[in-house]
């Protein structure tokens, strides 16, 4: 079998930076406010009351200081709570597709190569902005690569599963570079009035070339692949804002 490679990277960070501090001062006054509008109910012990977080505690959970996003104002707005994302045409390139473009675009720079040499993309992702048309077909077609193209979702582990498929793909004979795209989108889908999880993502994209006899001068040789998974149930993604109605 050939030898297979990683042999370039390239990422996408968005412009707006969010400190654990300002993260903590509009979580807090969240809390404030929650806390006055639902004082009876908190005296009655009919709910319980909200507490506040800090700096500190954040540091210690997740080591975390800073985290990146693209729309930050209404993220931070206590009587908001989340990202204000401007909707874009159907005709239009989606955001998932424009910051996976420029991450891929550093990739095939990082590795000596053009969008025609391309196979394949894999778009891998936790975060996937929809279901169909597959983000990366649309990637595919922006681009101008022939081939093929699908998207997958595996949570965390999304890089690393787009990774090993390419390397399957590959190894397979399916095609010999692949584009492999993680666009993470968080904070369209975090829950930022949850305490203890609101600090953990923020928004980036990653892209890697996986190509067999490479020629890259910044190439890593992939030795093999195993994949497992584990289920945690300490994370939802935003699973509460969504209402299950049964019929019969």
């Amino acid at each position: 079998m050939q030898d297979i490679y990683i042999s370039g990277t390239g990422i996408w960070t968005p412009p707006h930076k969010i400190s654990n501090d300002e993260l903590v001062e509009s979580f807090n006054e969240y809390v404030r406010l929650f806390n006055d509008e639902h004082a009876d109910q908190i005296n009655a012990g009919a709910i319980k009351a909200l507490e506040p977080s800090s700096s500190e505690f954040i540091v210690k959970a997740s080591g975390i200081q800073n985290r990146y996003v693209v729309e930050k104002d209404s993220l931070l707005d206590p009587k908001l709570m989340k990202p204000q994302i401007e909707a874009r045409s159907d005709d239009a390139l989606s955001l998932c597709a424009e910051v996976s473009v420029m991450a891929a675009n550093e990739a095939l720079e990082n590795a000596g190569l053009n969008a025609k040499d391309i196979d394949a993309v894999i778009v891998s992702t936790a975060n996937l902005q929809r279901a169909y048309p597959a983000i990366a077909i649309e990637v595919q077609n922006e681009l101008g690569i022939e081939g093929y193209a699908y998207d997958m979702m595996v949570g965390c582990s999304s890089t690393t599963f787009g990774i090993s498929n390419a390397y399957s793909d590959i190894a397979a004979g399916k095609a010999s570079k692949i584009l492999v795209i993680n666009p993470e989108i968080t904070s369209a889908h975090n829950n930022y009035k949850n305490r203890d999880s609101h600090f953990i993502f923020g928004d980036v994209c990653t892209a890697t070339v996986v190509e067999k006899d490479s020629q890259s001068k910044n190439k890593f040789k992939i030795i093999n692949a195993k994949l497992k998974t584990h289920f945690s149930n300490n994370i939802r993604n935003m699973i509460r804002d969504i209402k299950f109605i049964s019929k019969g």
